[in-house]
């Protein structure tokens, strides 16, 4: 079975609260996450936000993709392409 990283970025608001609620909601949906990175944007409240999904199916990214798009924290997400 062939497995994908895909890759999310975000724009999220900044802080550990916001970061919790993110991982949480992956972990209770069985995501496997294997890298996250975060980083404030200068001047905001708000952070950039990336999370690799380990994917077999190139599915399960999309459904991650809805459920954080329902999250306060979220403004903005997009699927980057995915890499082995």
């Amino acid at each position: 079975m062939i497995r994908l990283n895909n890759q999310v970025h975000a724009k999220v608001n900044c802080g550990l609260e916001g970061l919790s609620r993110i991982v949480g909601l992956l972990k209770r949906k069985r995501f496997k996450v294997t890298s996250v990175h975060m980083e404030q944007i200068e001047n905001s409240d708000f952070a950039h936000l990336k999370i690799s999904i380990e994917d077999s199916l190139d599915m399960g990214i999309n459904q991650a993709i809805s459920q954080l798009e329902k999250l306060v924290d979220v403004y903005e997400i997009k699927k980057v392409e995915a890499f082995n």
